[in-house]
């Protein structure tokens, strides 16, 4: 289904997703069924406890997390290398489905994994934003221009014209936020996933057909594919980062709690009470970065966390 640019303690947008599935292997997918209200299993993910991050991004059933150095560790599935993260100096990550993409400190957009589709051919300039999705990838340059790039059978590669402080990517389409707040998206719009809400607003978060917008207030407005819950925020939230995934969304609160809704559960207790700085939201998981700069990810199952992740409840 945000903010994440300066060394220390980045924030990231990961509107990462992944409904999975087999592509064929020319430039047209198999055609797919309507979504459902099947239970989605959880990637294998294990809450980790890395020290030092500065943000983390949540994919398909994978994750990588940027440390305060700037370098990029990622462990989960690994089956189109979208773990094998190059060496460099970083400042944001985003986690796609089976590919991931990196902005180095410099602005130099790379991206890893698999390049079905496009997906993984980076394009040229420097970048600010970028946003790994399922099968295509957008990114802002540092001019504020969208770039997208892989598949494009609905126009969700095809940005509009404009200038943009940010871009999020679903399955089959994107959105971006611009300079002034408002909002724009292309690209299918079987599930009125096009229909973004008007008015000004301070951060964009895209799931797999679903949005979810951040007022300057700390209020939080959905729209799109409803099928678990994930276009109803809590009641009284007021939050300061959103980030969506598959079919769930989560916030970030003044107090540093996170709150999820749609498919997805909160973090237990014990990780609430640690406190949270940043949160992002994959296919059937999310990752946090606590106020102690450490990352824990939900729900928990057995996983070989890649030495320097660590791993722990």
């Amino acid at each position: 289904m945000v903010w994440f640019w300066v060394l220390g303690l980045l924030v990231g947008l990961a509107v990462s997703l992944a409904l999975e599935r087999t592509a064929a292997p020319s430039d047209e997918r198999p055609a797919e069924a309507a979504p459902t209200d099947a239970p989605v299993a959880a990637p294998a993910m294990e809450p980790s406890t890395t020290s030092d991050v500065a943000a983390v991004s949540a994919g398909g059933s994978h994750s990588c997390a940027l440390d305060a150095e700037g370098g990029v560790v990622c462990w989960g599935a690994n089956g189109d290398g979208q773990l094998d993260a190059p060496e460099g100096v970083f400042a944001s990550v985003s986690a796609g489905d089976t590919h991931t993409c990196a902005i180095e400190v410099d602005g130099t957009l790379r991206c890893w994994g698999s390049a079905e589709f496009g997906k993984a051919s980076v394009p040229a300039g420097r970048f600010a934003r970028v946003s790994a999705g399922e099968d295509h990838t957008c990114a802002v340059r540092e001019d504020g221009v969208i770039v997208c790039f892989g598949w494009d059978r609905y126009g969700q590669s095809s940005a509009p014209a404009g200038e943009w402080q940010d871009v999020g990517v679903g399955e089959d389409h994107s959105c971006g936020l611009r300079v002034d707040g408002t909002i724009v998206c292309w690209g299918d719009n079987s599930w009125d996933q096009l229909e973004s809400p008007t008015g000004a607003f301070a951060a964009l978060a895209v799931g797999d057909d679903h949005g979810c917008a951040l007022t300057s207030a700390g209020r939080v407005v959905c729209w799109g594919f409803e099928q678990r819950g994930q276009l109803w925020p809590p009641e009284g939230l007021e939050a300061v980062r959103i980030s969506a995934g598959y079919d769930s969304a989560c916030a970030l609160t003044v107090a540093g709690r996170v709150r999820c809704w749609g498919a997805l559960e909160e973090p237990s207790a014990e990780l609430q009470a640690l406190g949270f700085a940043m949160v992002d939201v994959g296919h059937g998981h999310a990752c946090g970065v606590t106020t102690e700069r450490r990352v824990h990810c939900w729900p928990a199952s057995p996983t070989d966390v890649p030495a320097g992740v660590g791993g722990g409840g």
